[in-house]
C-alpha cells in the first residue's frame, strides 16, 4: 500500500503496534520478533533441508543408473525401462527442490511445478506399465517371451512420455487459468479430481493388483531357482511406491472430500516423492550384489547382474520357444 505522507489515516491500534515491535530506544527489537516465528515454519523448513539432502543423494543415484543404462551396456527391454524411469525420477528430483523454496519463499506457481507434476505422472505411468508386463511375463510365458513385440517397451516408453507431456500442457493451460480467475475455484479443483484419478484410480489399483499378483504366483507357485534379483527388484520398487504413494493419495482424497488450504501435507507428499525417487538405485545395489563377495563391486556389474537374468531366464525357460509366433499373424 502507498505511502501518502500526514495525511493518510492511521489505523487503530498502530501506536500499541509500533511500541511492541520496538524498543524504547527506536531500534527494532528482533529478539520479540524471533521469539513469534510460527513453529510451522521451522517445520517446513526441516522438511525443506531433508527434501535438498534426499534430491543430492538421488541425483548421483539415477544420474549414475542414466549413465550406465545408456551408454555402457547393452539394453534389454526391462532396461529400457528402468532407463525411463531413472530419468522420471531425475526430473521429481530437479523439480522438488527448487518448487519448495520458490512456493516457501513466494507461494506463487513456477515452471518447477509443471516439471514436477510432469515426471511425477510419468514415473507412475512407467512402474504400472512395468508391473503389467511383468505380471504378463509370470502368467503367460510363452506369449511373453514369443508373441510379444520386440520393441515394445520402446514403443510404450515413447508413448508415456508424449501422453505425459500432453496431460502437463492441458493441466498447466488449466491452472494459469485458474490465476486468471482467483474467484473460480473450479479449474483448481479440475486438476485435483484429474491427479486423483490418474494416481488413486488408474495407476495405484493396476499396480497393486500385479504386484499382489507376482508375489503370490512367485513365492508360492514358482520354483525356488525362479526366484532372481530381477523379479526381487521389480516387487521392492512397486512396493516402496505404493507405500510412498499413499501421503499423496490421502491429500487428493482429503481436499477433493473436505476443501481446506493445508499447506503440511503438500510438503510430506514432496518428501515423499523425492524420497521414492531416490530409493530406486539403492535397491538396484542392494538386491544385484553378491552375498558374501566383494563388497566393491561397480554398478555397472551389478546392474548387468541384475538385468541379464532376463536375457537368462529366456533361455533357460520351457519349453523353447522354436517358432518365431509373432511373424505368423
Amino acid at each position: 500500500m502507498a505511502n501518502n505522507g500526514l495525511h493518510s489515516p492511521i489505523p487503530l491500534g498502530a501506536e500499541e503496534e509500533y511500541n511492541r515491535v520496538h524498543n524504547a530506544t527506536g531500534l527494532p527489537d528482533y529478539t520479540d520478533y524471533f521469539d513469534e516465528i510460527p513453529s510451522y515454519d521451522v517445520t517446513i523448513i526441516i522438511i525443506l533441508v531433508c527434501i535438498f539432502l534426499i534430491s543430492v543423494l538421488g541425483l548421483l543415484g539415477n544420474g549414475t543408473v542414466i549413465w550406465i543404462l545408456g551408454f555402457c551396456m547393452k539394453r534389454t527391454a526391462f532396461a529400457t525401462y528402468i532407463l525411463n524411469l531413472a530419468v522420471a525420477d531425475l526430473g521429481v528430483l530437479l523439480g522438488s527442490v527448487p518448487w519448495r523454496i520458490i512456493v516457501f519463499l513466494d507461494n506463487s506457481h513456477s515452471i518447477d511445478d509443471c516439471l514436477l507434476s510432469f515426471t511425477y505422472n510419468t514415473g507412475q505411468l512407467l512402474l504400472t506399465a512395468i508391473s503389467i508386463d511383468r505380471c504378463v511375463s509370470v502368467l503367460f510365458p510363452i506369449w511373453h517371451r514369443c508373441v510379444r513385440p520386440t520393441h515394445l517397451s520402446t514403443t510404450v516408453c515413447a508413448l508415456i512420455w508424449v501422453l505425459s507431456c500432453l496431460l502437463s500442457i492441458v493441466l498447466s493451460i488449466i491452472t494459469e487459468t485458474s490465476l486468471i480467475i482467483p474467484d473460480n475455484i473450479y479449474f483448481y479443483f479440475l486438476t485435483i479430481y484429474f491427479q486423483f484419478i490418474l494416481t488413486g484410480l488408474l495407476c495405484l489399483p493396476l499396480m497393486t493388483i500385479s504386484t499382489v499378483i507376482l508375489f503370490f504366483k512367485v513365492c508360492f507357485k514358482s520354483h525356488p531357482r525362479k526366484r532372481g534379483r530381477l523379479l526381487m527388484v521389480i516387487l521392492l520398487t512397486l512396493l516402496f511406491f505404493l507405500i510412498l504413494a499413499f501421503p499423496i493419495n490421502a491429500i487428493l482424497l482429503d481436499i477433493l472430500i473436505v476443501p481446506l488450504n493445508i499447506p503440511f501435507p503438500f510438503h510430506y507428499a514432496i518428501l515423499c516423492a523425492s524420497l521414492n525417487s531416490c530409493v530406486n538405485p539403492l535397491l538396484y545395489f542392494l538386491v544385484g550384489r553378491k552375498k558374501g563377495g566383494q563388497s566393491r563391486e561397480s554398478l555397472l556389474v551389478i546392474l548387468q547382474r541384475v538385468l541379464n537374468e532376463e536375457v537368462n531366464d529366456r533361455q533357460e525357460m520351457d519349453p523353447p520357444c522354436s517358432i518365431p509366433l509373432r511373424n505368423l499373424s
